[in-house]
């Protein structure tokens, strides 16, 4: 799976991650339109909040077409806080290498499905505040936005 293990020393447990996955899906077949968390520990998706976020997700991506338009888009937050106080000044290294990996992983996924993907910029704060108070405390990483556009389908 894209989000499995990720081999790396700064890593201690198996399945130990520093990134949290939360999800706007807009348009993905057998999971209604809304924004989720993404539990690992049981391989589910928690349901936030039920709607059609389109908007949402194209202000949240630094108001451009391809967040709005993707099938799903993944955020990647990690708790900034305790990471730094765990790792020092190499956690920020270590969130931001591992979302890169994880994201890269999505890509690879997405295009052997011959899907496209596309990292992007976004509103830190905007961010953590749609998600929340589930993502209460926690900072934005990365996002990559997924699928077929709704312009091609």
């Amino acid at each position: 799976m894209a989000t499995g293990d990720l081999p790396a020393d700064f890593l201690h447990d198996p399945g130990e991650q520093l990134n949290n996955l939360y999800l706007v899906v807009n348009n993905v077949e057998g999971i209604s339109p809304g924004a989720y968390f993404y539990d690992r520990q049981t391989g589910s998706l928690q349901l936030l909040k039920a709607g059609n976020f389109r908007g949402n997700a194209g202000y949240l991506g630094l108001e451009q077409e391809l967040p709005a338009d993707a099938s799903v888009d993944v955020f990647f937050l990690a708790d900034l806080h305790d990471i730094l106080e765990r790792f020092g000044n190499r956690g920020y290294r270590a969130v931001q290498l591992e979302a890169g990996i994880l994201g890269g992983r999505l890509y690879l996924s997405a295009y052997a499905q011959r899907l496209g993907a596309t990292g992007l910029t976004f509103y830190d704060d905007d961010v953590v505040r749609f998600f929340s108070p589930h993502a209460k405390g926690k900072s934005a990483i990365f996002l990559v936005a997924l699928g077929k556009s709704a312009l091609q389908k």
